[in-house]
């Protein structure tokens, strides 16, 4: 039996001296997390060791004695002390950590000052070890420290989809497995640091996934912050330049239609009324464009008040298209105590006019075509561009 039990420790040392490679390998992983994943592999090394020499150590010469209730104090303190580590090295920030901290420290008291009364354990005079009348508080320390533990996994599983949340559980019952075979078949099968070597690496693949995870979500929200305008909610020039590159070879689609829209009198507005009242101008002209392109295409605003609409004109019409943004035009109108119009100059390109154009080339001549627009506006209002 003892040979089988070296050789079942030998591979739980090589499974976790394994699995700290890996972890030393892997550039995704903070230092502070290796240093988690570190702690908890030699926390579960030492205490098979310390369980190891126990067994060995059963009927040893009488004086050893002394280095055999040495050993036993190690793998009772060290053993529930197993549960805490192996939560802070998937989550730092788990709710229990702070109990289950006093419970080790309670743990490791309640063994040091049992040991000269042999309450917890005691080393018989042939150097045989055996429970003593109170195991009972230990056993009950473990548990509460395997039942924080599974608290703790609760916890971090909760940043997960259920079919992660599953795993995780999966992976938790498999260590509890292997314990709960070592303790309720006596000393023929020791089972119980292996299932936690095995459970560690499940549990290091089962991290790597959460940060996969996580890189992905952060790299969503970096893209979403890229793509969209903070001040208007539409597309940003980011966005836009990324439309322009996947339209880069003609033809484009005969039903899209490209429109280039630019607020007039804006200056004015900064120069009278403040910048404030211009973003506010900016957001409802933005609005009132979002609008009125709907579900038929997409709006960027790729300047301070220049907006690029690229639409489908499938089942939909550029007069239709102003009729409705004018329309929301005079809805702010109405709802604004100052009395402030918004006017636009519109310019547009329709691809089925340009047939051998790229969207970039289709896009310069309704900038051109907006222009026009505006330097007519000027011109019935009778109104210098130079101030406005």
């Amino acid at each position: 039996m003892y040979e089988f039990y070296s050789i079942i420790l030998l591979m739980t040392i090589l499974n976790l001296f394994i699995l700290s490679l890996l972890v030393h390998e892997n550039g995704r992983l903070a230092p502070r997390h290796k240093r988690s994943f570190y702690k908890t592999y030699i926390i579960i090394i030492l205490a098979a060791i310390m369980e190891w020499i126990g067994i060995i150590m059963n009927g040893a010469p009488a004086w050893t004695r002394y280095i055999h209730s040495l050993v036993k104090v190690l793998d009772y303190t060290l053993t529930p002390a197993i549960a805490y580590f192996f939560i802070v090295s998937v989550d730092h920030d788990v709710i229990v950590k702070k109990y289950m901290g006093i419970l080790e420290i309670i743990d490791i008291i309640f063994i040091i000052v049992s040991l000269p009364f042999g309450w917890v354990f005691y080393i018989d005079q042939g150097n045989v070890y055996h429970h003593g009348p109170f195991y009972i508080i230990y056993s009950v320390i473990y548990v509460l420290m395997i039942t924080m533990l599974i608290i703790g996994f609760l916890h971090y599983g909760r940043k997960f989809a259920s079919s992660n949340k599953k795993s995780l559980f999966a992976i938790t019952s498999f260590a509890l497995a292997g314990i709960i075979f070592q303790e309720t078949s006596g000393d023929f099968m020791r089972t119980g640091y292996l299932g936690l070597a095995m459970a560690s690496s499940l549990l290091f693949i089962h991290y790597e996934e959460f940060c996969q995870q996580e890189m992905d979500e952060e790299g969503k929200e970096k893209s979403v912050l890229l793509e969209k305008d903070a001040l208007t909610g539409l597309y940003s020039r980011y966005a836009y330049n990324e439309q322009l590159k996947k339209h880069r070879e003609p033809p484009l689609s005969k039903t899209l239609c490209a429109l280039l829209i630019d607020i007039n009198g804006l200056k004015k507005v900064n120069d009278t009324l403040g910048h404030e009242k211009g973003d506010e101008l900016i957001k409802e002209t933005a609005n009132a464009i979002k609008i009125a392109a709907s579900i038929h295409g997409k709006v960027y605003r790729t300047g301070g008040d220049e907006f690029v609409v690229i639409l489908d004109l499938t089942s939909y019409t550029i007069k239709e298209f102003i009729k409705v943004m004018k329309k929301e035009f005079s809805v702010y109108r109405q709802n604004t105590d100052d009395a402030l119009d918004i006017h636009v100059a519109v310019g547009y390109a329709k691809a089925v006019d340009y047939p051998n154009f790229t969207l970039e080339q289709l896009i310069e001549v309704a900038d051109k075509e907006m222009y026009k627009d505006k330097a007519r506006f000027y011109r019935d209002y009778h109104i210098d561009r130079r101030h406005n």
